[in-house]
């Protein structure tokens, strides 16, 4: 994936300043599903090295590294949201 994929998704990019992370400044993305349910990609450190990849936020074993995988995903709990 490609950070224009996320982008077009609807991620909102949240960036992290030197001061704030202690070290460089990096960024990342995430989409809101609902207040529990929330989808975080890498961040553009790992993108480099990589593409971009989304996880479950606090499910780190689960990795999404297809765009249609995602997208497929995203619809599916979107379409099902009570």
């Amino acid at each position: 994936m490609k950070e224009q994929d996320l982008i077009d998704l609807g991620f909102k990019r949240y960036n992290i300043s030197a001061e704030e992370s202690g070290d460089k400044p990096f960024f990342y993305f995430t989409y809101n599903i609902t207040d529990e349910l929330c989808l975080i990609s890498s961040d553009n450190d790992e993108a480099e090295r990589n593409e971009w990849y989304v996880e479950l936020f606090d499910y780190a074993n689960i990795e999404i590294r297809n765009l249609e995988d995602l997208k497929t995903l995203i619809d599916v709990i979107e379409r099902n949201k009570v």
